[in-house]
């Protein structure tokens, strides 16, 4: 399955990071999903602020090392 996307997509950077824009929506959406419910059940704002925070801090990190 990985060989036929690196066959297929490898010339393709544009279409490639339109899939991986679609997919890291759809994993940001199952996060919040299982934890801003929670959050509002208990009256707590850490839980989707760390969500967040969390998130921030590996696009800081995939921005600051080189070829990532």
């Amino acid at each position: 399955m990985a060989f036929t996307g690196w066959a297929f997509l490898s010339d393709h950077d544009v279409l490639l990071g339109a899939i991986m824009l679609f997919a890291s929506g759809g994993i940001l959406y199952l996060i919040f999903q299982d934890i801003a419910p929670q959050s509002h059940m208990q009256r707590h704002w850490a839980p989707p602020l760390g969500a967040i925070l969390g998130f921030a801090v590996g696009m800081l990190g995939a921005n600051l090392i080189p070829g990532a």
